[in-house]
């Protein structure tokens, strides 16, 4: 193994330990939902007294079938990420894989008061790239987010197409809550260099004015670009 290779790995465990984190602390909402309506669901059927499940127990079912689901996409999610291994080239949705990262590091960052949210319509974007690697480093640049927003804020992630279709942008505005400004958002060099090691980029950090009704709070962006899958490039030319 490589010493790139190495650090990556340990990289990763360190993300896979803060995303569990705040993974036990999101699993709490939709088990404690389920409990809760279980009991409820208990309690109905005792009072029927004809044999018959009254029509409340179903409501109560749907409800802890969706919050089971709910539970299962998000340890799904940290399951499927910890399993992915780096080392091999595909054409991936660039829009897919960002969203992926969104809901992995969701529960992580909204402990420090931050919300990841979409901006914009989502739109497929073909991308050819280490898609368990590319997923790794833009997880590490939301966690990082925290730094940025001390005081909370959101995250918004969008992704488009290169207008020459040479390959796909993404682009991740940190603002902040109220009229405070947003601290500079620390992205690791190694994670810039996993972005240009695929032909691709990781912008530097710049700071956007967010003025209008009375505030003159910052922003502060980042934004990437991975190659365009072969037929993308094709279509374009």
């Amino acid at each position: 193994m490589t010493a790139t290779a190495e650090q990556n790995d340990r990289e990763k465990y360190e993300i896979i330990g803060r995303i569990s984190a705040g993974l036990a602390h999101e699993l709490n909402g939709p088990i404690g939902i389920a409990l809760g309506f279980t009991e409820l669901a208990r309690e109905a059927l005792d009072a029927g007294g004809d044999g018959q499940p009254p029509s409340k127990v179903s409501e109560y079912l749907k409800l802890i079938d969706s919050s089971m689901r709910r539970a299962r996409d998000l340890a799904r999610n940290v399951w499927d990420f910890a399993k992915a291994e780096p080392g091999k080239t595909r054409v991936f949705d660039l829009t897919a894989l960002v969203s992926h990262a969104a809901a992995l590091s969701g529960p992580a960052v909204k402990v420090g008061s931050i919300e990841i949210a979409p901006r914009g319509e989502s739109q497929e974007v073909s991308v050819r790239a280490d898609s368990a690697l590319t997923l790794q480093g833009l997880v590490q640049v939301m966690l990082s987010s925290v730094e940025s927003l001390p005081e909370g804020g959101t995250v918004y992630w969008e992704v488009r197409a290169v207008e020459d279709g040479s390959g796909g942008e993404f682009i991740l505005t940190a603002e902040p809550w109220g009229e405070v400004s947003s601290s500079e958002w620390p992205v690791e060099e190694q994670v810039r260099s996993m972005f240009e090691s695929q032909g691709g980029s990781l912008d530097p950090v710049t700071g956007v004015s967010m003025k209008g009704g009375g505030s003159s709070a910052l922003a502060w962006i980042v934004s990437g670009r991975l190659p365009a899958a072969p037929s993308a490039v094709n279509r374009a030319s």
